[in-house]
């Protein structure tokens, strides 16, 4: 993958970053709403209905501010409204059913990806004579892989790697979509993948990167907070993936897609 004509990753994250504070005034009504819904959906002893309806409703408003997040992030304060964003970020338009068409058709393409990899991947194992029930579960799988006959644990393992590598990769490239579709004001879903080209590396370590301390503080909250005797581990862990992360990974994304575009109009 060539870095010549790549995004400027580190110029991405600060305007990520920079981003903040505008995110939170003018789209922090859609994300407590977003908050409040999933933490609605996380109580124990829902009814299945109700539970059912939690889904459909976190659905539409994670996309309301999702659509509200990445227009501030695309075209700024001053042309957000006119682009359609509502007061707080509570919209739901033409830009919000766009992104959930263009959702559904990377994760059908996803899945189909997935279902064939894994066909293959079961075809490949059954060739290399491992019996069924000795990859059944995940657990039987890491078993046979590791205590199982050699060399085709070995073999079967290089499989696996390749296929989660693989899934990854597609993963990745596909990242670009949502932005693409707010942008270019069109549905944008397999398109993301030449759009991506070359750019897959630097996508990767820009959301590890603001993904990381998330990581460490979602492990880290909860023995913290049963030391201090606060059950508020998993609501405050939340509170940030609402609050901080989903801004600044689509803040990161939306800088990676600008530059991107204005890299391929200058050819």
């Amino acid at each position: 993958m060539s870095f010549g004509t790549a995004f400027h990753l580190i110029g991405a994250l600060k305007t990520a970053g920079q981003s903040l504070p505008l995110l939170w005034r003018k789209a922090g009504p859609v994300l407590g709403v977003l908050f409040v819904v999933l933490l609605l959906g996380h109580l124990p002893h829902l009814d299945v209905w109700l539970r059912r309806g939690l889904i459909v409703v976190g659905v539409i408003v994670h996309t309301a501010a999702a659509g509200a997040l990445y227009r501030l992030a695309l075209f700024g304060e001053r042309f957000a409204a006119a682009e359609g964003l509502g007061f707080g970020g509570l919209q739901f338009g033409k830009g919000e059913r766009r992104l959930l068409g263009a959702s559904a058709l990377v994760l059908l393409f996803w899945s189909i990806v997935f279902i064939a990899g894994a066909v293959v991947l079961a075809l490949f194992m059954g060739a290399a004579g491992l019996p069924e029930d000795s990859y059944r579960t995940p657990q039987a799988l890491l078993r046979t892989l590791i205590e199982g006959a050699q060399p085709q644990g070995v073999v079967v393992g290089v499989a696996i790697i390749a296929v989660l590598l693989t899934l990854s990769i597609l993963t990745v490239k596909l990242w670009l979509h949502r932005a693409a579709t707010v942008a270019e004001h069109r549905l944008v879903s397999l398109n993301a993948l030449s759009l991506s080209s070359g750019q897959t590396v630097k996508l990767f370590l820009g959301y590890v990167y603001i993904l990381l301390p998330f990581i460490v503080l979602s492990n880290l909250m909860p023995p913290l907070m049963i030391m201090a005797e606060l059950p508020l581990g998993g609501i405050i862990n939340l509170a940030l993936g609402v609050g901080v992360f989903m801004p600044l990974s689509i803040a990161f994304l939306a800088s990676a897609y600008r530059q991107i575009s204005a890299l391929r109009a200058k050819g």
